[in-house]
């Protein structure tokens, strides 16, 4: 049974970051991935029918037959597109590796948790380990988080240690636990930004 790809956690305010150089990575190279997977062999087959018209002068020049030229390079041009459909055309690119050049989605700033772009390019795999509980609560700590999807994602694992899970746990248990963690973490990394202030450049804006 094929998995169910996990949803994007929404922030409360409905808050994403905006950063036109990060965003146009994330484009670019889900952009490359998707155009190694539709490549189709033409440039393949372009080649192949420069080959056989080649081939088809020679032998004509050779027996002074057309018919035989056509046979012959009729016989080829079917065996050839039939290896061509069965070898030629690349494996689908796996969406989870299209952010492999800029070292996978977790090195990306944490507020990409939280970005529809980053997480169709492979972060719903990226974080699919993560319990619906931290996952809610990184995604509340985001925008405040000065680090990568990675180092938030280790904060909040180290909070769930603090903050007891409820055995079975429920919708409301997952809720609950959720905001004990954001309740746990926030002042932490109010502190922390209260000692290195946040670089002016630095943008967010809201989602529709």
């Amino acid at each position: 049974m094929a998995q169910t790809t996990r949803s994007m956690p929404v922030r409360t305010d409905d808050w994403r970051p905006d950063d036109e150089i990060i965003d146009g990575i994330i484009r670019r190279c889900v952009a490359e991935a998707e155009d190694a997977e539709a490549r189709d062999g033409t440039r393949e087959y372009m080649a192949g029918a420069l080959i056989l018209a080649v081939l088809a002068v020679v032998i004509i020049g050779a027996t002074g037959s057309v018919p035989a030229a056509v046979v012959v390079t009729g016989l080829i041009a079917a065996g050839g597109a039939c290896y061509m459909l069965s070898a030629t055309r690349p494996a689908p690119a796996e969406r989870k590796a299209s952010l492999a050049a800029i070292g996978g989605p977790g090195r990306l700033p944490a507020g990409y948790l939280v970005h529809p772009a980053a997480w169709e390019a492979g972060m719903a795999d990226h974080v699919a380990h993560v319990p619906e509980s931290q996952l809610r609560a990184a995604a509340e700590l985001c925008h405040a988080y000065p680090g990568t999807v990675d180092d938030l994602l280790i904060f909040t694992g180290n909070l769930a240690i603090h903050v007891p899970a409820t055995r079975p746990a429920g919708a409301a248990d997952v809720e609950r636990r959720a905001h004990a963690l954001v309740r746990l973490g926030l002042p932490v990394l109010r502190e922390h930004a209260a000692r290195t202030p946040v670089p002016a450049g630095a943008t967010g804006k809201k989602g529709r």
